[in-house]
This record gives C-alpha cells, structure tokens and sequence, in this order.
C-alpha cells in the first residue's frame, strides 16, 4: 500500500508543491464502512472515492480504494494487462483528488468538482505515460485514444454528475492531445513540465481558458 505514498511524492514532484500530509493516513478500504460515511447506500459501489464532512473551521477527508484497486496497484506493471492499468487509473485517481483538495485546503482556497475532476483525468494520462513499467512508454497518441475515446460512465448518476464527469472527460481530453501534440512529440520535457505546474495552479476558470485558448 506504500504505493500510494509514492504515487502522492511523484504527483507532488511533478508539480513542485508540498503536503504535509500522507494519503495512506486517510484510507479506508472497506466497502461497508465506505457506505456508511457517504449516508448514501442506494448508490453502486465503486472503486474509488474521496469522501468529505465540512463545517466550520473543519475539513475531514476519507479516501476509499477497493482491495482489488490496491492488489492491481501492487504488481507495479501497469502494462501487464488492461485490469492493472485500470487499477492504476482508479488509485492515481484517488490520490490526486487528495493531493488536489489538501494543496488547495492549505492555501483556504475553494475548488470545484469539476476542477477536482479534470485535474484527475490529466493526472493520469500523465502518470500513466510516466509510470506504466512498460520497457517501451506509450505514444501520447495512443495512450489519449485508450483513455478518452473509449470511456464508461458509472450507470445510475444523476444528470448534474453524470454531466460533470462528461465535461471533466471532453476538457482532459483535449488538453492532454495538445500536450501531445505541443510537447511530447517533440521530447520537450521541460516545457512539458512548465505547462502541468502553471495549469494545475489555475482555479477553474483559468483552467478552462487555458483549455479553449488551445487548437481545436
């Protein structure tokens, strides 16, 4: 499960900022009691979630990951097979939507979930480009292909979320096929890396603008 931790120290490298907390500090992996703190047993279970309780001056975070999620996690090939890349998407998922919500807690500064989700999708398209333990990396190209074109929403969401997800999935989406397009297929890292930093320290609407300012 320490890869977990490791995932959080990556991701934080990767944009240069500091969390003084460890995710592993804040997981549950027991469905039942995952249930319990959303107070909302009529929805499917699903594999990840970041659960919240606000009040004033207070902000308690849970994450949950299924077993399995941290089983396919472990083998540390994410290439192996669909269902270990698929683990992989879920944990780096969970992690990102801690660190996100942490860095932003740390500066008292508000998000939205939307920002929360389109900050994920990124997330792991990098993170999948970076760290699949493949002895040949993914082309940008293809790896956009099996994470954006392909994709399933859990089914039962209501019509705000399911929208959400939707525009979270359609803005990644474009986003990572120009940073394809822009620094990967020319092998420039650093500018690469400039563009993750000054994006994932914009609020939604410079988010979005940095998105539509973009090539169609």
């Amino acid at each position: 499960m320490r890869s977990l931790t490791r995932l959080q120290r990556w991701l934080q490298a990767v944009y240069e900022i500091d969390v003084d907390y460890d995710v592993m500090d804040f997981l549950i992996t027991d469905q039942a009691l995952a249930q319990t703190l959303q107070g909302d047993a009529s929805r499917a279970a699903c594999p990840e979630k970041l659960l919240l309780y606000q009040a004033p001056g207070e902000l308690a975070i849970t994450l949950y990951l299924a077993p399995e999620v941290l089983a396919g996690l472990a083998t540390g090939n994410v290439a192996r097979s669909p269902q270990d890349a698929q683990a992989f998407c879920q944990a780096i998922e969970g992690v990102s939507h801690f660190l996100y919500l942490a860095w932003r807690a740390g500066f008292d500064r508000e998000l939205t979930q939307l920002e929360l989700e389109l900050q994920a999708e990124i997330d792991k398209f990098i993170g999948l480009l970076v760290l699949n333990g493949a002895a040949q990396p993914p082309d940008g190209t293809s790896l956009c292909s099996w994470l954006f074109d392909h994709a399933t929403f859990e089914q039962g969401l209501d019509p705000q979320t399911l929208a959400r997800y939707q525009a979270a999935h359609f803005y990644a989406g474009h986003y990572c096929r120009q940073l394809d397009q822009q620094y990967l297929q020319i092998h420039d890292g650093p500018g690469l890396t400039r563009e993750l930093r000054r994006f994932y320290r914009q609020d939604q609407h410079g988010k979005l603008g940095m998105i539509g300012s973009l090539p169609a």
